[in-house]
């Protein structure tokens, strides 16, 4: 057997890597099984005897020894399910040691191993609170999975919430990691990753149409195939599964004509009339008012200057701006839609009008509003940096560290961090605000926002802050 820590067992068989996990060996004996149409026990044995082993056994014993992972991440890259939970119930903590190259969970996603063993080693972890979101290599979980596949831990990670969308220090999505990696099943994985996953042809002309501002190629498409009017696209049943962590699941047509997500740049005008196209043929009410939702925070239709009359187009087929389309759209400082929809018809509320900064009419709604509007009046008013409106939701009975009505996984501080809104976090801490608080979806204090978005300001003061604290 090789003393060598990092080089393999014996002399290596082919196809099997330096410190291979059990179950690694497991697999390759079955794989050689087949391949030699040898029954298994034969397999193992041949195994064993390329390794420099008389026995399956003993190779088993011999590996199992050598790898003796001593931390929960040398577990998790192993792809040792079995340690991995004997660590965690004897206290090791799911996120591992800052001093580890990387999460766990990072590290088993990582590996290189059968889908099983990295199944059953996520599993544990994120069933003792891994975060699956972020990692201090850089990447996220995904990115590790999408280059090192097998294509059903990939899926297994989507339907536990990871975010095909979210990037990496180079800015890289988990599919472009895919690209870049090795795995077997790549082309899959890269499929998978490139949402929205349209496996209908006709769905398919339907989307390109809609994509080029074709309004008459998708009428013709439409008169021929109706079914595209009222059917979904269907996703991949992890997407299904993870519907809680995604939005743009299962879209239906009309959805594509708000650009966004933003599927072509920059969004061509003839998409309005496209939206036209598909209304004038009949569009289900909740698909009208989701697809309005989409268009107030679209940032193509703002850059391409189609918002208005692609909101006028919706609103004269009937959509109504549910109170999630106006949080979607306060919620990411985005007046103009509003202003439309007031225009239109639509009444003020007390959110609306802190977030719009009209302090005497959000004084008189502020005082028959509930608790709850309230609360979405304070968070609108720091999302869009309204001062006066946020202090007098305040002194109206605003909790200051309640998580907000929208970005739900942070705090007013974090916006106003975010922002670089030094005014707002005096506000904020002269009224209690805590800077200890961790965000949900990257787990870091409004100061780490700071330093992670470059805001100056606010991390000067937030770190004044904190070593005031600390005297």
């Amino acid at each position: 057997m090789s003393n060598d820590e990092d080089g393999p067992i014996g002399r290596p068989q082919e196809g099997l890597p330096g410190r291979p996990s059990l179950e690694f060996l497991r697999e390759a004996a079955k794989r050689r099984a087949r391949a030699e149409s040898v029954k298994l026990a034969e397999a193992q044995r041949r195994t064993a005897a390329d390794q420099g082993f008389a026995s399956w056994a003993d190779l088993l014993a011999a590996a199992k020894a050598k790898r003796a992972p001593s931390t929960i991440y040398e577990a998790a890259a192993a792809a040792d399910a079995e340690t991995v939970v004997r660590l965690l119930e004897a206290g090791a903590a799911a996120e591992g040691d800052p001093s580890d190259p990387g999460r766990p969970l990072w590290a088993a996603s990582a590996a290189q191993a059968p889908a099983a063993a990295k199944i059953a080693t996520a599993r544990a972890l994120l069933r003792a609170g891994a975060f699956i979101h972020t990692d201090w290599t850089g990447e996220t979980p995904l990115h590790a999975a999408a280059r090192t596949g097998p294509l059903s831990f990939v899926e297994f990670l989507i339907a536990e919430g990871a975010l095909e969308w979210m990037r990496d220090r180079h800015g890289d999505t988990p599919a472009d990691a895919a690209q870049r990696g090795d795995a077997e099943d790549k082309d899959a994985i890269s499929e998978l990753l490139q949402r929205p996953v349209i496996k209908d042809p006709r769905f398919r002309e339907a989307v390109a149409a809609i994509h080029a501002g074709d309004a008459e190629a998708l009428a013709r498409l439409l008169d021929q195939h109706p079914r595209l009017l009222t059917e979904r696209i269907l996703e991949p049943e992890c997407y299904r599964k993870a519907r809680r962590h995604q939005y743009f699941g299962d879209p239906k047509l009309l959805w594509f004509t708000a650009d966004n997500p933003d599927l072509v740049v920059p969004m061509p005008p003839g998409m309005v009339e496209c939206a036209r196209v598909i209304t004038a043929r009949g569009a289900a009410q909740e698909d009208l008012d989701y697809t309005l939702g989409l268009a107030v925070t679209s940032a193509q239709a703002h850059a391409a200057g189609l918002l208005g009359p692609l909101m006028i187009a919706l609103l004269d087929a009937g959509a109504k701006a549910t109170e999630p389309v106006v949080l979607g759209a306060l919620g990411h400082a985005l007046v103009e839609p509003i202003r439309i929809l007031l225009g239109a018809g639509h009444p003020l509320t007390a959110p609306i009008a802190a977030a719009l900064g009209a302090l005497d009419r959000l004084e008189l709604l502020l005082a028959s509003a509930s608790p709850a509007e309230r609360q979405t009046a304070f968070g609108l008013a720091v999302i869009n940096r309204r001062l006066e409106a946020a202090r007098m939701c305040l002194a109206a009975g605003a909790n200051v560290d309640a998580a907000l009505p929208i970005h739900a996984h942070s705090t007013a501080l974090h916006q106003a961090a975010n922002a670089d809104d030094v005014p707002m976090l005096e506000l904020l801490v002269a009224h209690g605000a805590r800077d200890d608080i961790l965000d949900t979806l990257f787990r870091g204090t409004a100061l780490d926002w700071a330093e992670h978005e470059n805001k100056p300001a606010a991390k000067a003061y937030l770190e004044a802050l904190a070593a005031k604290r600390r005297r």
